[in-house]
């Protein structure tokens, strides 16, 4: 983060061994975050997107070519999910931010 000039532009960074609902509502309530207030950027549906989704938050999917299968996941992306966006890319992070803004 240090080396990258991302670091002031968050207030903290979590590294989890498991990503799964009960690890992001644990990391959640640590820093006092409301999941409906939680956006996940991610490009895993079953470790990235669904959890969070399950929560009430947001979640804006970006696929890559390359998921291992331990990632794999039977269920398709949540489409129609008000809280859900798939994007090809993270320019398109903005408008999809809008729009969950407005839900």
């Amino acid at each position: 983060m240090a080396a990258s000039g991302l670091a002031p532009h968050f207030r903290a960074v979590e590294i989890l061994s498991e990503k799964d609902r009960e690890a992001y509502a644990r990391v959640l309530r640590k820093h006092g975050i409301a999941p409906g207030e939680f956006l996940m950027v991610g490009n895993s549906l079953k470790s990235d997107i669904l959890p969070v989704l399950g929560l009430g938050g947001a979640a804006a999917h970006i696929p890559y070519y390359l998921t291992s299968a331990h990632e794999s996941v039977a269920s398709a992306a949540p489409a129609g999910h008000a809280r859900f966006a798939q994007l090809a890319g993270l320019g398109e992070l903005p408008a999809a931010l809008a729009r969950f803004d407005s839900v």
